[in-house]
């Protein structure tokens, strides 16, 4: 209990110390609207299905991972609350994944210690090489093949945020965020030796925290 008193306490000096903070920063004078690009760092949360390729033998088991993102946003300003911009970045489920969204932002003030909300839809991309296996391994039918092809692709990415954005100076802010990360991933295995194929399409969820640097 008393540490929970102590981190209240806490979290209300820091928000009075930026306030107090924002008598010395001339927001009169922080641009309103134009070009902005946000480079960010996440850390996401959650439980993934074991590696495709184990040693020697079928494991369907899930473990729990904590895999980073690292993101850039190029994009406009429309005014001091509403903002839409593109994005890429690199990222690691079970796979590497390099996605490009569309992000939209709503900031509730832009003059203090301010919420936003930002959505992000777009593609992450993968699996550009397709690898041969002597004997491959798999947590899904046909869990075995002997000399096989093994890819994997990405796809639909959807990616809801909140956090509060606090003034650095003039023409530069932190962010610190909170995010639900829903993306769709695929992965193909060909039979070289049968002339069989198989998709196997999933859906994986993470939650994450990060923090970013706006430059505008």
């Amino acid at each position: 209990m008393k540490q929970f008193i102590i981190i209240i306490l806490s979290v209300f000096m820091i928000h009075d110390l930026f306030s107090q903070s924002d008598v010395n920063i001339r927001y009169e004078n922080r641009k309103k609207e134009g070009y902005y690009n946000i480079t960010q760092i996440a850390l996401m949360m959650g439980n993934r299905p074991l590696s495709e390729t184990s040693s020697g033998f079928f494991d369907d088991r899930t473990e729990s991972v904590t895999s980073p993102s690292v993101t850039m946003i190029n994009g406009h300003m429309f005014n001091e609350r509403m903002a839409a911009g593109i994005g890429t970045g690199f990222e690691i489920f079970d796979r590497n994944l390099f996605p490009v969204f569309v992000d939209i932002r709503r900031t509730l003030w832009d003059n203090r210690v301010s919420p936003y909300f930002a959505f992000k839809m777009g593609y992450a991309f993968s699996g550009f090489k397709k690898k041969q296996y002597e004997s491959l391994y798999l947590n899904h039918a046909p869990h075995y093949i002997n000399n096989g092809f093994f890819k994997k692709y990405g796809g639909f990415m959807l990616n809801p945020e909140m956090g509060v954005k606090v003034p650095l100076s003039e023409n530069a802010d932190v962010l610190f965020t909170v995010a639900y990360r829903h993306q769709r991933i695929k992965s193909t295995v060909w039979d070289s030796r049968h002339y069989q194929k198989w998709d196997y399409k999933a859906d994986m969820n993470r939650l994450s925290v990060g923090v970013a640097i706006m430059f505008r």
